[in-house]
């Protein structure tokens, strides 16, 4: 039932690209939720609605782009937003467009702890995403946001195909990461979705 909401979502969005001028500005416009069609906004079975629904970015005519779904803060919880990015898409770009956040950065709904100068490589092998940084991670977030920072990396890169693991390290060192509920993860550890989706808010 998912894959068929996202079909006719994409079809949808895609007679709308191409009847419509597509605007330079890269402005990001909030969709009316009682316009959504096809009960498109109702409750998903595997993680709460959170969906916030925005359009997608703007995005240059003639060019590929992927949806691909990313997590950022709302009121101290995780919200999911599906943006559209170049195509084709890797774990690498998909990390990428998580730190430079949102099109919109006047949406003040919505932010990131994740400042923009952070920079990893994400490499993934049999399912499992290791994030390795030059620097530490937690050395750039306050304290009190650090499980809300690394949750925001591993809900991503866990709703990639292909990915259901994250590992983390420093200059090749794997690091232990704060889990959802508030305990440490120790190092070289994997972390899942299930570990921080008591994050997301409904």
């Amino acid at each position: 039932m998912k894959s068929a909401k996202l079909s006719v979502f994409v079809v949808a969005l895609a007679s709308v690209t191409a009847s419509c001028a597509v605007p330079k500005s890269g402005e990001f416009v909030e969709v009316n939720p009682n316009s959504i069609p096809f009960d498109l906004n109702s409750p998903e079975t595997t993680i709460p609605a959170t969906t916030i629904p925005y359009a997608v970015q703007t995005t240059i005519a003639g060019a590929a782009y992927e949806q691909a779904d990313f997590y950022f803060i709302k009121s101290a919880g995780m919200v999911r937003v599906r943006l559209e990015i170049p195509s084709p898409t890797d774990p690498q770009a998909v990390f990428a467009a998580l730190i430079a956040g949102l099109p919109d950065p006047a949406h003040t709904r919505v932010t990131t702890l994740l400042p923009t100068n952070f920079s990893a490589t994400v490499e993934v092998d049999g399912g499992v995403a290791n994030v390795n940084a030059k620097r530490g991670y937690l050395d750039l977030v306050k304290p009190s946001e650090q499980r809300l920072a690394i949750a925001q990396i591993v809900l991503t890169l866990t709703s990639q195909p292909g990915i259901g693991q994250v590992t983390f390290s420093v200059a090749g060192k794997p690091i232990g990461v704060p889990r959802g509920r508030g305990d440490i993860a120790g190092a070289g550890i994997p972390v899942t979705f299930d570990d921080y989706k008591m994050l997301v808010t409904s």
